[in-house]
This record gives structure tokens, sequence and C-alpha cells, in this order.
């Protein structure tokens, strides 16, 4: 087996790292949670989301190609943060699995070159500058810190934000409520993003009550879990229930987990029954969430994402000598493709809704194959290790992994800097790790 030797991330020491650290996880949590909000955030996001006039389009397209200074101030923190964190010293080694983190490499060095053939160089080259700040932040987090401390940072980010996100929506609705069928929790983002928000507020609080079997940690999971079902999102509900499942079962005895298989087959079978012999409510209805058709777009046909990935190939289509390499990181949706998509489904849209079209759009097959290999590394390494060791830990590596996978088929939001990707990135990094309790080769 092929390794590296490096610093290492469970610190059995605290008190050999610099004071500062021992106040972790509060001071990153509080940073992370600050820089995001300030890169992320719109008071006004829960009112507009559902907008589609060409106004609103027009400002999503002055978005993307002027970008927003107080973005860039904190993801600017952001990278002097991971850089300060990487020049202090660790206490301890660890090895690198090379066989992991080789993906992970070549995935990263394959989407910084992509400039030089990027169809809008200016475009690329701001978006890797946060692609840049979330790598080096990512390492600085994972050389210094467990993944207990991690998710403890995780669960105070979503904390606040789902706070922060309640309060504000509870100010909105109180002067401009609108119809209950179109209202979706958003808080301070799309209702899609929130959702994202709650699902790694739900996956932190799992993940430490199984290690240390504080209760108010399962009100913590009860409270992002009715968050996440407020915003609607299907495809984040789906995967991350998926991420949820796979932690139970890899985190479980292993006759536990058999018999949890075995209910949710049940369980499962038994819905589909019921809804079959008409004695439930619809099986699509309850799909639907209680969410009504918006202007351009249909709840039951995936809410206009079929004809997004049309327009998208369509366009990508027109130069098929970017079929292996793809249009430039993050430069595909230029502000004439995101109007273009605009116009084409009828309500405002930047995105391909799904990471893997995008990773093909912007770094063609090559780059969004490197994906798929990360994903897969990434998984398959927590897996084995949650099976072998029935370690909570690997299990919400697992988890994290399974969820993003699942996700990333109708949704793009896992591929930009935010909150959750920085967890979704930190996972995938992380199984490249061998720590100390890990004896695999």
């Amino acid at each position: 087996m092929t390794s590296l030797t490096l610093p290492n991330l469970n610190l059995a020491e605290p008190d050999q790292r610099p004071r500062v650290l021992n106040a972790a996880p509060w001071i990153t949590a509080l940073l992370l949670f600050t820089v995001f909000a300030l890169s992320d955030w719109s008071w006004s996001a829960s009112q507009r989301w559902y907008a589609s006039d060409s106004s609103d389009v027009d400002a999503l397209v002055d978005r993307i190609s002027e970008g927003q200074m107080q973005r860039q101030i904190a993801l600017a923190v952001l990278f002097a943060y991971g850089v300060g964190l990487l020049l202090l010293p660790s206490a301890k080694q660890v090895r690198m699995k090379l066989s992991v983190f080789y993906p992970i490499i070549v995935f990263s060095t394959w989407a910084i070159i992509s400039v030089f053939w990027s169809t809008d160089k200016a475009l690329t080259l701001k978006r890797l500058v946060v692609f840049l700040a979330m790598i080096v932040s990512i390492a600085g987090v994972l050389k210094h810190f467990d993944w207990k401390q991690i998710a403890q940072i995780a669960l105070i980010g979503s904390g606040l934000t789902m706070l922060v996100g309640g309060i504000n929506e509870a100010r909105i609705l109180a002067v401009d409520a609108p119809p209950l069928g179109l209202w979706r929790f958003g808080g301070m983002m799309h209702p899609n993003h929130a959702a994202l928000h709650a699902g790694v507020g739900m996956l932190a609080s799992l993940y430490l009550y199984k290690i240390t079997n504080r209760r108010w940690l399962l009100l913590f999971f009860a409270g992002s879990f009715a968050v996440l079902m407020a915003t609607k999102s299907r495809t984040a509900l789906m995967a991350i229930m998926t991420g949820v499942a796979v932690f139970w079962l890899l985190s479980a005895s292993r006759s536990k987990s058999g018999w949890a298989i075995i209910s949710v087959v049940w369980l499962a079978a038994a819905v589909l029954f019921a809804s079959s012999i008409g004695s439930t409510m619809d099986i699509n209805t309850v799909a639907n969430m209680g969410r009504k058709d918006l202007k351009g777009t249909k709840v039951t046909q995936l809410t206009g994402r079929t004809d997004i990935w049309k327009f998208a190939l369509m366009q990508a289509n027109k130069d098929p000598n970017r079929t292996f390499t793809g249009y430039g990181y993050e430069s595909f949706w230029t502000p004439d493709n995101a109007r273009g998509v605009s116009e084409f489904v009828q309500f405002k849209i930047s995105e391909g809704h799904s990471c893997y079209l995008d990773w093909y759009l912007e770094l063609g097959l090559v780059g969004a194959g490197l994906w798929v290999l990360m994903l897969l590394t990434g998984i398959v390494r927590w897996t084995h290790a949650a099976w072998v060791l029935r370690s909570p830990t690997a299990a919400v590596g697992a988890a994290i992994i399974a969820g993003t996978i699942v996700h990333g088929f109708a949704e793009s939001s896992l591929g930009d800097a935010s909150f959750p990707t920085f967890f979704v990135y930190t996972a995938i990094a992380g199984s490249a790790v061998r720590r100390p309790d890990e004896v695999l080769e």
C-alpha cells in the first residue's frame, strides 16, 4: 500500500496546540458562519425565490457578471484563516491513503488548469479564488480538528443559520405572506439551500448523540428535521434521509442493521401497496409535499429540470470539441446562458440542477468522471472502515457522501461554495486519512 505521513487530524493532546485552538470549535464555527452569511445570505431571499419576471432575471445576471464585494472579502478572510491554520504546528501524525487522495488532487488540478481553455477567463479566475479558499480552509481544519470537533462546528453553524433564518422568515411572513401552496421556508436563502443547512444539523446532531449520548441532541435533530420539511425540498429530503439511513445502518450493530434493512423494505412495500389500493393519499400528492406549480413549471415534472437539462445540453453540443474539457471551471453559466435558460424555462435559473451535468459542462467528461471517482473512492473508504470497525466517525463520513451522491442527480448546489459544501468536501478529503483507530490497509 502506498501511503504518506501527514499532520494528525485526531489530536489526543489539545494542550499541546496553540491556545487559540483550544477555544475551538466555537471560533471556527463562528468564522465559517459569518463568512458564508456574508457571501450567501439575502434578507429578501425568502420573498424573491419564486419570482420570475424579467427584472428578477436581470438581477440574477448582474450578480453573475459583477459578483459581490462582501462575498469576495468574506472568502478572502476564509482563505487567510486556512493559511493561518496550515502554518500552525500540529501535535501528531497520521498516514494518507494515496489511492483515495489521488483523485482529489487530480480533480483540483484539472479545475485550476481549466482557466487556460475557459470561455470566460475572468469569471473562471474569480470562481477559482473561491475554490482555493475552500480547499485551503478545509485543509487547515482537517489538520487541527478531530471529527467530534468538526461535527460541533457543523452543529453550531447550522443551528445559528436556522435560528437567524427562522427569525427573518417570521419577519417576512408578518408583512408579506405568500399563498400557503407557494410558501417554503428559506430564511436567508433559497429553500433548497436552507434544506441542506438543516441536513447538516441533522447529521451532526445524530453523530454527536451517538458518541456522547446527550439527549438534547435528539431535540436538535427533530428541530432540524422540522426545518427540512418546511423547505419542501424533495431532492434534499431524499438525499438527507439517505444519509441518515446510511449512518444508522453502518453505526448500529450487525443484528440491528439486518432488522433495519428488513424494516425499510417492508415499510416501502407497505406504502406502495396501500397507495395502490387507494387506502391512503395518492403517492404523488405526498411526494409534492403540498407544493403548487410555479409559472412555467410543473411540480410533478421535476420543477422544470428536464427543460433545463435539455437547454444546457443543446448549448454544450454547439461545440463538440469541449466534450472532454468543458467550458472552464464555473464558466458555462455565463450571463448569456443564464438569461437564455431563464427565457427557455420561463423562470429564473443559473445552474444545471444536476451536479454531474454542471461538472460535465464546466470540466467535461474528464472533470465529471473525476468527481464521480472522488465520491466513489470516498464512500468505499468510509463504508469499509465503518463496517469493519463499527466506527460512528466512518459512518457519518459515508453518510455525508451518500447524501451528496443522491443530491447531485437533481441539484447543483453542493458544487458551490457554501456551509454544507464545506462539510461535503471535508468528508471527501477526510476519507483519504488513516487515523490511529483505523487499522486498515
